[in-house]
């Protein structure tokens, strides 16, 4: 078969840091790698890049299949457009939807007669069965992790059982050769061009704001090292390992580190994200990998600068152990970054809790969201009653959902005030020549652009503007049921 792959661009960019992180749809690249193998034929397009029109793109691809991953709420709605779009070019087409969004919550596809089948399970097992079940003509409902069409604009489970998670240790390394033409364009804030790999799959955590240990029901899988080790080699200077939980497994790490070291291969930067407690239960091993990366940044899910924030998000940590961890990877010569949730029911006292925190410790190289319940979280339906707009494209962590305790205007008046505290205010901490030093002649318009853009986050007009549904009494209600139009394959 002919397979196209469909990596959605976002509506809502306006705000956050969600443009200057635009690094490779890691999952779609899995996908290629599984389906190749058993002879499709694999083509992909990255909409957040493309100049080419869905039509001319179907045109040049000819596909059979397209897949479209949604990895965030926010590109349900795009998704079901491409998926439209796609029907309306030639009906015979079929179209799959997949990726963390849909697989959380699959109800935003309800009532789109575009899509034949929505898949909540691990693509890379399911969809090389999808495409053989298809080109065979068997039926579908005989798949596991599959949601297809009841004719009333609902879906409904195949009913047949999955089987166990997928063993991480023999699957392919991902097929970046897909990707290809859009290499150069993918970024860290100042770093360009970025690649990105996984090591590990899920968590065993339960933070309520989070998806991921729920999707993958608090598991935590390992590719094995020397494959690791061959795709970290395959993989350029600026690289971003996307685990949820690094240095989880002690002794797969220390194993994993010493397999990389082997190699001749260092990276000018090494990005990675895990948690406090996890970086003060393991100095040796942070020693062990610093020597891998010229710069090595360590990215923390820092969210509140005291316990009882920490215990409000189920974090199951202690705000002494954030000092700490930011204190020991400083010492190891590891860059500090993280970010923070903002409760919309601060208070003014909280926020100046927040800044005293920020100015304490010397924690600029940060960034804030809006606390926002996501569908597919047991906390989305916990706060359904008090969730007053059901409309995706304002779940990008930075507009509110319901009012604030402070009113909407103060609120982002205190919002913006945190922002110009970090290093993105190009008056405040950082100027914009200290960042032109880290870059690279050609990458200098580019990232005067960004910079350009995040001042954005600075103004608090620019949210009240955007945040629409907002009435001088609070939020209008917008009822689930009208983003019945609204709306992915594991997948970036």
């Amino acid at each position: 078969m002919r397979i196209l792959l469909l990596r959605p661009s976002q509506e809502t960019y306006q705000f956050g840091l969600a443009p200057f992180f635009q690094t490779e749809p890691l999952g779609l690249l899995y996908l290629a790698a599984a389906l190749r193998p058993a002879g499709h034929s694999v083509t992909l397009a990255d909409m957040r890049f493309e100049r080419r029109s869905i039509p001319e793109i179907l045109r040049e691809s000819q596909p059979d299949l397209v897949a479209i991953s949604c990895l965030h709420i926010l590109e349900a709605p795009t998704s079901l457009r491409l998926a439209d779009q796609i029907k309306a070019y030639n009906p015979k087409i079929f179209v799959a939807l997949g990726g963390h969004a849909i697989s959380a919550y699959p109800k935003a596809v309800d009532l789109n007669r575009s899509v034949d089948a929505i898949c909540v399970g691990e693509g890379e097992a399911l969809m090389p069965a999808l495409c053989d079940a298809i080109a065979k003509g068997r039926p579908l409902d005989t798949l596991p992790s599959l949601l297809l069409p009841k004719g009333d604009g609902h879906f409904q489970a195949t009913g047949v059982q999955p089987g166990r998670w997928l063993d991480l240790a023999q699957m392919p390394l991902p097929d970046r050769s897909v990707v290809a033409r859009y290499q150069k364009r993918y970024c860290c804030l100042n770093y360009m061009p970025m690649w990105t790999m996984e090591t590990a799959r899920g968590c065993t955590y339960r933070c309520n704001f989070c998806s991921v240990w729920q999707l993958y029901k608090r598991t935590y899988r390992c590719h094995a090292p020397e494959q690791v080790r061959a795709d970290f080699e395959a993989t350029g200077r600026n690289l971003f390992m996307v685990d949820d939980l690094f240095w989880a497994d002690r002794a797969r790490s220390e194993e994993l580190g010493h397999t990389l070291l082997r190699s001749k291969e260092r990276k000018n930067l090494l990005l990675v994200q895990t948690r406090a407690d996890l970086v003060t239960e393991n100095v040796d091993l942070l020693k062990l990998w610093r020597p891998l990366a010229k710069s090595f940044d360590i990215f923390f899910g820092l969210e509140s600068h005291t316990s009882p924030g920490l215990n409000s998000l189920v974090k199951d940590a202690d705000i002494n152990k954030t000092v700490e961890a930011v204190r020991i990877a400083r010492d190891l010569g590891f860059g500090v970054t993280g970010n923070f949730i903002i409760d919309p029911d601060f208070t003014e006292a909280d926020f100046q809790g927040l800044w005293d925190f920020l100015d304490e410790h010397q924690l600029y190289r940060v960034g804030f969201t809006i606390l926002t319940p996501l569908p597919g979280t047991y906390y989305f339906e916990k706060s359904k009653k008090k969730i007053e707009v059901f409309d995706w494209t304002q779940y990008d962590l930075h507009h509110l959902l319901w009012q604030p305790r402070l009113g909407p205007e103060r609120f982002f008046e205190l919002y913006c005030e945190s922002w110009r505290r970090s290093v993105l205010n190009i008056a405040g901490k950082k100027k914009w020549w200290q960042w032109l030093r880290q870059v690279r002649l050609r990458d200098i318009p580019r990232l005067a652009q960004i910079l350009a853009r995040t001042q954005t986050l600075m103004d608090p007009q620019a949210y009240l503007k955007e945040t629409k549904l907002l009435a001088p009494r609070g939020l209008t209600p917008v009822s689930e049921s009208s983003t019945e139009g609204v709306g992915a394959l594991r997948g970036a």
